[in-house]
């Protein structure tokens, strides 16, 4: 007969693992954003060529993605992108490409 509570012991310490690995996840991606936002912010300011504006955009762009991503792989679902505006600052130019 197996032993229930060392079974219980080791399901829990998944569980936590993987809220770690979803946080950690949630970290990077919005540490991607806030230095893509921060490079987009800088070529606007030093007004630079079109295509690195364009560059800056994009990148920008896929990083507010990503980070929506990897919030409704966490269980962090919203139907619209306000939140990415109001706790990240994200300007109107980057949502309107997501």
């Amino acid at each position: 007969m197996r032993d229930l509570r060392r079974s219980w012991s080791y399901h829990e310490s998944v569980l936590k693992e993987l809220s770690g690995e979803r946080a950690n996840t949630l970290g990077r991606a919005g540490v991607r954003l806030n230095e893509a936002l921060t490079a987009y912010a800088s070529v606007l300011e030093t007004g630079a060529d079109p295509d690195r504006v364009e560059t800056a955009l994009t990148e920008a762009r896929d990083a507010a993605w990503a980070l929506v991503v990897q919030r409704e792989c966490a269980g962090f679902r919203s139907k619209d992108f306000t939140w990415l505006r109001e706790h990240w600052g994200v300007p109107e130019e980057v949502l309107r490409r997501i």
